[in-house]
């Protein structure tokens, strides 16, 4: 199994970077798709067109992945990623993959790829039909992932839960508020070295238990790459060997 990546430094989101939509719905900006709460989603506006987010960085910067979270494809069409060169104004666009299919409880789509250091990328919803349609991105992550050269432990537990409240009658029948599900688990890595510790550190530091970021355990399975957010701090086990510790921390899907 590849080792886990975690994708919690977002270029895309920060201070120096812009992102720009080809059209927007109304209430539904291209500001959205870098906003991590997933109900607040960019929406193009309808059309026959190809959809596109362009992404400035602000300068030159790498990445070796794009995350997006909440896709809405347009007719039969894929999601492209481009990378549009680091002069003051974006170049051409030169393809650097096609985002495979998102998986349909997890509803995140990613790509990885060899380093590249660009000021300027971009997504494109191709629509080969000319349906009259529109996109949507719920949030978008392009930078670098952090990958451990110790992988976590197994068997690692990974469960999805369904929070929907049932209520019996007096007659035994159930009316339920029907809720959203969402996978919970626990990250755990045993007998890591002190420099791996400090890059677990520096994600909590980062992110804490407020910020959702992209996790992908499993590159060559998409259900395994979840947006969530980290529900307890690292715990932290020192062991018989000095420089090596036991470190685990529970997680909970953002939806």
């Amino acid at each position: 199994m590849p080792n886990i990546r975690f994708l919690y430094d977002n270029k895309a989101s920060a201070s120096a970077a812009a992102i720009v939509a080809s059209s927007a719905a109304t209430g539904l900006p291209a500001g959205a798709a870098v906003n991590p709460d997933r109900s607040y989603v960019w929406r193009s506006a309808t059309g026959t067109g190809t959809p596109t987010l362009d992404i400035d960085l602000g300068s030159a910067l790498a990445a070796t992945g794009v995350a997006v979270a909440n896709v809405r494809l347009v007719g039969t069409g894929v999601l492209e990623f481009y990378e549009r060169g680091s002069a003051a104004t974006a170049g051409a666009a030169t393809l650097v993959g096609t985002l495979p299919t998102q998986d349909a409880d997890t509803r995140v789509a990613f790509l990885f790829f060899s380093s590249q250091t660009k000021r300027h990328w971009q997504l494109k919803w191709t629509n080969p039909g000319a349906a009259s349609d529109y996109a949507e991105a719920g949030y978008v992550f392009v930078g670098t992932y952090y990958e451990p050269t110790i992988n976590v432990v197994v068997p690692l537990p990974v469960d999805r839960d369904d929070p929907s409240i049932g209520a019996s009658s007096v007659d035994g029948q159930k009316t339920y508020a029907t809720r959203t599900g969402f996978a919970v688990g626990q990250m755990e890595f045993g007998d890591v070295t002190e420099t791996i510790l400090d890059n677990l550190r520096t994600i909590f530091r980062t992110v804490g238990k407020r910020t959702p970021f992209f996790v992908t355990l499993d590159t060559t399975l998409a259900w395994t790459s979840w947006l969530l957010r980290l529900s307890s701090p690292w715990a932290v086990r020192f062991g018989e060997i000095a420089g090596r510790y036991h470190v685990s921390a529970a997680w909970e899907e953002v939806r």
